[in-house]
């Protein structure tokens, strides 16, 4: 029995028994189970599928349960996703599509008892974003108290998509007007919806209306375009073309055609997807009438005026207007006849027509009057179109009338008035000049008339006038009378002017107010002229000009002249030459002037004559000839001759024809024809010495040079710049280069030049050429610069004299020691002199009119002193020698390492320019020689003009590496870069680059080689004087017999040391005395200075010596020697004299002076010596050393006052010493050198000193109280024996005392000096070494 209720299985038995005729057998007893399935509490969900909508909010989906329910049931409802996402409860839900329902305990539904039906409660995310459908699943799980329904224990959710997120695609506006003459119309497509974060796209296509209106192709431009919205972006503009019958135009009334929207793509179509455009061009096309001008000015003279009406639009219908007028200043009637506004003042255009005239007659009357205005005015627009006509925004104009022709002007006849000069003294002509008046003549006018002068003079050519004149009504015209007058002299045509002042009543206006009077004359200037043009022919055929015809014309490298027809060698002269005589026609005054210009190209192409407009220093281009400097073979040249009458008055030019010189055949050829560059020179020095009868101890220089034809060359000792200003006979060549062959005889500062006065060269014989040596013809400064070229040999040879002063001080040279010693009592000195050599050539093109090829060399003068003087510091080997060349059109040179630089330009013959190189092209631009293949180069551009149309551009290229000959062969390959010839030029360069273009230069260019030094001997020489007027002069007369004197006692000793001055070395050298020894020897030894034989002179103690004293020390005066016995020395160096500051300033001297008392302290027959140390240095040395410590400080002697002593012992010691420590300081390390001379003493007038007097200083002198009577032969014999004993007794003694010196001089302080003198031998220690 059913009871609804769930219960457990529950069984109860079926028993068998008493059976009835029959027997139990097994099984007798069956277990019956009652079990409840049906009534088992069971949870499902109703449906599997459940859609919704995303803005649903909350979703319930029912869990119902079957069977008994009368328990509570337990069951987990959980979502899963699917294509849907769901989230866990949080703050932020964007992305997600619902709340996530976990499968935990958070997701329970719990059913009570009895109940059936239950909601799982799901939160659906309604966002901004639109999706395309979505699933997800809830799920039973976990049930407990029951179980999970087979249907179904799952549902998917759907979330249909959410149309309100659909982005909508729609048009701004269903309808849009647009005139047919706005040219287009734009529609506005809209993109709306929450959600614009995708990319969508929609297709605008343009559509014809139905029925059909506007046509495409005729009324509008056809559209299909796709618009690409990207996120974010909610609006795009479609301009579409409207096309206007502007050639022709119609009038069509409103067509009509539709844009629709089609395609979208991640978006639908929305409200309006179709819009339509509307073209009306009933107000564009409509017929339309208006002035075609603002304003019309007329005179009233005209009669009338026309204003033309302009029509546009549709022209095919006829159309009308009526043109009215509408008085301002102007007067009806008065000034011009009305134009009603009605139909009679009507202008119809027909069809087609699109101007029409509306005329307006004007009113002339005689009286002046102001501008006056009035209008024309557009009304009543009419046409048979269906839209009718319009009048367009001009619907009037302004008519201005003028009266001009009424206006009162007065004025000169005519502006130009011709007379003839009066013949004769007090004759005179008299011009008429007009004054007239036109216009209103009713009123009174006073205006003024007066002369003023020009070329002509007044009161010498004319009367001056000053008149008023009156104009009474009616009156037109007075005549004002100029009388003009005889001058006597012959003039040019002459003129004066006569003016007109304004109206003084202010009435009429004055116009042409200036008239001009010629006076001409009847002998006038420009009367005279050649009969024939002059011929050019080289100056070699000057004397037979009938052969230069059959010629090719001149050759290069001789002047061409200029032959006028009134020249006798002229070479038709025999009929040209009355012609002349007639006309009074001086030659000798004629003028000339020239014309040159550059050789053609290889493609013919000439460059235009250019004036030969600058003069050099020694030619002119304002002769009879020109120099052969201003042409080369294949230039053109002419020239031109003005005629001048005999009493030299000039006249008219005539030009010669152009010849062109001759490339075949000159004179001095290159040796290799077409090439640029300069050949070597060479340069020599020469010492002409003193027995030169002409130079005496002179420099002489010669340069020697290779001529070509056309060549100029220029020597100079400082660098050769801008040659336009440096040949140029202005002053500034002679402060720049005075040592150069640009200064002519008279500009010469120094001795001598290379030019001279004299204008043939001596050594040729006779003429070689014909006019070679003609001043008149070719000018004194110019045969004075030729005189140095021999023209047989193609040689120059300059040559010039100069002193060591020019050179130093004028020639920019610099001496200086190079460390070059030859022995010990000769070195070297050099002067470098720099010598730069350019050859010129005129250049048309070149910069400043001249090419140039520069080379530069240095001149070494080597002087040999014949003294001991040594040299130590050097001032450095001279540079290497450089060159510098020119290449056309600008320079060529080497540059410091010896590498060729070469400066060119070019001209491009395109439209374009040449570049270095091109991002689109393989090659660049280089320069490459086949006669140097491993030399490579370096292109630089240095400067390009800014323009296509053919720039000039300036380059240069270096050899990388130096070589000594670089003549050959040269390719330049240059790359062009065309542009279109419309372009124009800006940086950056555009171009487009070409085949590269290939240039061959042929180069002679070599280093040139350092002429050899020339060498010759300055003698430095020492005097003794003995006066003092002597010991200062400058010493360039010598000293003659006075350096030979005796001095007497008492006399002052001047010593001097000074180079010779007959070198003039200027002040290039000091001479400086360091040291000033004295010295007499012993036993008549006469002190040498050896030191190969150990002879040291008076330099050091030595046993042949009996006194030395040093009495000057510039570096230590402290250790000099101040008196020899009690008689001072008095020594001084003229540095230290205030008097001897004549001496000290002169360059190359030096001095010293001492008292000659102490020498006669010795007895007759003791010969003095002085003996001094002295160096001779450039300027650049002048200061090193001087003042430098001697070694000598450090050995002097101690002298113990009052003890006299001398051993054998002491002298054989000294006998075996080493050189002296002076002696090591004279060498070439250290910069010295000696000098010894004997000073002659006067004896006659000697003093004798008592006998028996001691000297203060308790030092005798070893011979002074010796009698110089004669000697017995028993004084002789007592001597002798007296002189063994005390020998003995001195040998004793000084052994003795030797022992106690040497204790002593253990205890002396090392290297202390004496502040006494050193005199007698006997007091020197053994081994001193006083210097």
């Amino acid at each position: 029995m059913s009871d609804g209720e769930h219960e457990q299985s529950e069984t109860f038995q079926i028993v068998l028994s008493e059976p009835v005729l029959a027997a139990l057998e097994f099984p007798s007893v069956i277990t019956v189970e009652i079990v409840d399935p049906g009534d088992e509490s069971t949870v499902y969900i109703p449906q599997s599928e459940y859609s919704v909508e995303e803005d649903v909010g909350e979703l319930f989906i029912p869990i119902r349960r079957s069977g008994d329910v009368s328990q509570e049931l337990m069951v987990v409802c959980y979502t899963q996703q699917g294509t849907a996402g769901g989230t866990v409860p949080t703050s932020v839900l964007s992305y997600s599509d619902y709340i996530s329902r976990p499968e935990d305990h958070t997701s329970v539904i719990r059913f009570d008892r009895d109940e059936s039906e239950k909601m799982c409660r799901i939160i659906v995310i309604d966002d901004s974003l639109y999706e395309e459908e979505e699933t997800f699943h809830v799920l039973l799980s976990m049930p407990m108290g029951g179980r999970i329904g087979s249907e179904f224990p799952a549902a998917q959710i759907k979330i249909i998509p959410d149309k309100d997120d659909e982005p909508v695609f729609y048009f701004g506006d269903v309808e849009y007007p647009v005139d047919e003459s706005a040219g287009y119309v734009e529609v506005r497509v809209w993109r709306t919806g929450t959600d614009l974060s995708r990319s969508s796209s929609v297709t605008v296509r343009s559509r014809k209306t139905d029925p059909p209106s506007a046509d495409a192709g005729t009324d509008y431009v056809g559209i299909s375009r796709n618009l690409d919205f990207t996120p974010g972006v909610n609006m795009h503009t479609v301009r579409v073309i409207i096309l206007d019958d502007l050639g022709q135009p119609v009038l069509e009334g409103i067509e009509k055609f539709e844009l629709v929207l089609r395609m979208p793509m991640n978006a639908a179509l929305g409200e309006p997807s179709k819009a339509t455009v509307s073209i009306n061009d009933s107000i564009s096309d409509l017929p339309k009438m208006q002035f075609k001008e603002r304003v019309y000015t007329v005179n009233e003279n005209d009669g009338h005026v026309v204003a033309m009406i302009h029509r546009s639009g549709d022209l095919h219908y006829g159309s009308s207007v009526r043109c009215y007028t509408r008085q301002g200043s102007a007067q009806v009637m008065t000034d011009f006849e009305e134009r009603p506004n009605t139909d009679s003042s009507i202008i119809t255009f027909l069809p087609g027509e699109t101007e029409k005239p509306c005329v307006l007659e004007l009113m002339d009357d005689k009286l002046y009057e102001e501008v006056e205005e009035l209008r024309l005015v557009l009304g009543t627009p009419q046409s048979n179109s269906p839209f009718g006509a319009a009048v367009g925004e001009q619907n009037e104009t302004l008519i201005r009338i003028q009266d001009d022709a009424d206006k009162t002007v007065i004025k000169f006849g005519e502006t130009k008035f011709s007379v003839s000069e009066p013949k004769e003294l007090g004759q005179s002509v008299v011009v008429k000049i007009p004054v007239i008046r036109q216009g209103d003549t009713s009123k009174v006018s006073i205006v003024r008339v007066h002369t003023k002068d020009g070329s002509a003079t007044s009161g010498e050519d004319y009367h001056p006038v000053s008149e008023e004149i009156e104009f009474k009504e009616g009156e037109t015209q007075h005549i004002v009378n100029i009388e003009v007058i005889f001058d006597g002299i012959r003039e040019m045509r002459e003129a004066f002017t006569v003016h007109l002042k304004p109206d003084e009543n202010m009435v009429a206006e004055t116009q042409v107010t200036k008239a001009i009077v010629y006076i001409e004359e009847m002998n006038s200037m420009a009367d005279v002229t050649f009969p024939s043009v002059p011929q050019i022919v080289s100056l070699l055929m000057y004397d037979d000009t009938s052969r230069a015809k059959d010629n090719a014309g001149p050759v290069s490298g001789y002047p061409v002249i200029c032959i006028t027809a009134c020249n006798p060698k002229y070479s038709d002269y025999e009929k040209t030459g009355s012609i002349c005589a007639s006309e009074n026609i001086n030659d000798t005054l004629t003028r000339y002037r020239w014309l040159t210009s550059a050789p053609a190209g290889p493609d013919g192409v000439t460059s235009p004559m250019r004036e030969v407009d600058f003069d050099t220093f020694f030619t002119s281009s304002k002769m009879i000839t020109l120099d052969s400097i201003y042409f080369q073979p294949g230039s053109r040249v002419q020239c031109a001759a003005r005629a001048v009458n005999a009493n030299g008055n000039e006249g008219l030019e005539l030009m010669s024809p152009i010849v062109t010189i001759g490339r075949e055949e000159g004179l001095c050829q290159p040796r290799v024809p077409g090439t640029v560059g300069a050949e070597p020179f060479s340069a020599k020095l020469r010492y002409t010495g003193p027995e030169d009868p002409d130079y005496t101890n002179l420099i002489k220089l010669t340069v020697m040079m290779p001529h070509i034809d056309g060549m100029l060359p220029v020597i100079s000792t400082k660098e050769l710049s801008n040659f336009e200003l440096t040949l140029s006979p202005d002053g500034s060549r002679v402060g720049n280069h005075q040592c150069s062959n640009l200064l002519d005889y008279t500009e010469v500062k120094t001795h001598h030049g290379f030019l001279t006065d004299a204008t043939k060269n001596p050594e040729v014989i006779g003429e070689t050429h014909p006019y070679q040596y003609s001043s008149s013809i070719r000018g004194s400064s110019t045969l004075r610069f030729y005189r140095n070229l021999n023209l047989e040999a193609c040689l120059w040879e300059f040559v010039s004299y100069y002193d060591m002063s020019e050179l130093l001080t004028d020639c920019g040279g610099t001496i200086g020691t190079d460390g070059q010693v030859l022995n010990l009592v000769q070195s070297y000195v050099t002067l470098r002199v720099p010598l730069y050599v350019s050859y010129v050539f005129h250049s048309p093109v070149g910069v400043g009119g001249w090419q140039h090829f520069d080379l530069k060399s240095e001149l070494r003068l080597t002087f040999v002193y014949d003294t001991a003087i040594l040299w130590n510091d050097g001032i450095g080997s001279p540079p290497e020698a450089e060159l510098q060349g020119s290449l056309y059109p600008t320079s060529m040179r080497i540059g410091e390492e010896g590498r060729l630089v070469v400066n060119f330009k070019t001209e491009a013959q395109f439209h374009g320019l040449f570049v270095l190189s091109h991002p689109a092209s393989f090659t660049s631009s280089m320069i490459m020689s086949a006669d140097h293949p491993g030399l490579t180069f370096s292109l630089r551009l240095i400067r390009s003009e800014p323009t296509y149309n053919q720039p000039v551009q300036q380059w240069s290229f270096m050899s990388d590496f130096a070589v000594r000959d670089y003549s050959g062969t040269y390719t330049v390959k240059l790359l062009p870069c065309t542009t279109p010839s419309h372009q124009e030029y800006r940086l950056p360069v555009t171009c487009n680059p070409q085949e590269p273009v290939t240039f061959d230069l042929d180069i002679r260019f070599q280093q040139v080689s350092d002429p050899v030094a020339a060498e010759f001997s300055l003698n430095t020489q020492m005097y003794l004087l003995s006066k003092k007027s002597l010991w200062l002069s400058d010493g360039s007369m010598g000293f003659g017999q006075e350096s030979d004197v005796a001095f007497a006692e008492g006399d002052i000793i001047y010593g001097r040391v000074m180079v010779d001055p007959v070198q003039n070395l200027g002040d290039s050298f000091y001479c400086s005395i360091e040291k000033v020894f004295l010295c007499t020897g012993a036993d008549g030894y006469v002190p040498k200075y050896s030191p190969t034989n150990a002879e040291y002179g008076c330099l050091a103690d030595s046993p042949s010596l009996l006194y030395r004293f040093k009495i000057v020390d510039k570096a230590q005066p402290e250790t000099q020697a101040t008196s020899f016995g009690n008689v001072l020395f008095n020594a001084k160096l003229a540095a230290d004299d205030p008097e001897a500051i004549l001496l000290v300033n002169q360059p190359g001297s030096d001095g010293f002076k001492v008292d000659s008392t102490p020498l006669f302290q010795v007895a007759l027959g003791r010969e003095w010596y002085i003996h001094t140390i002295y160096t001779v240095r450039s300027k650049d040395n002048a200061n090193r050393g001087i003042g430098k410590r001697s070694t000598e400080y450090q050995h002097h002697s101690i002298v113990v006052p009052g003890k006299p002593e001398a051993t054998s012992q002491s002298r054989k010691k000294r006998e075996i010493r080493s050189p002296p420590p002076l002696a090591w300081d004279i060498g070439a390390d250290n910069n010295r050198g000696t000098n010894i001379q004997h000073i002659a003493l006067d004896r006659t007038s000697r003093k004798q000193v008592p006998q028996g007097r001691v000297p203060p200083d308790g030092v005798l002198p070893r011979e002074l109280n010796r009698p110089s009577s004669d000697i017995s032969l028993v004084t002789v014999v007592g001597s002798v024996a007296v002189g063994f004993l005390t020998l003995c007794l001195t040998a004793i003694t000084v052994m003795m005392c030797r022992r106690r010196k040497g204790a002593r001089r253990k205890g002396a302080p090392k290297g202390s000096g004496s502040s006494k003198p050193m005199m007698a031998r006997q007091s020197h220690q053994g081994d001193s070494s006083e210097v």
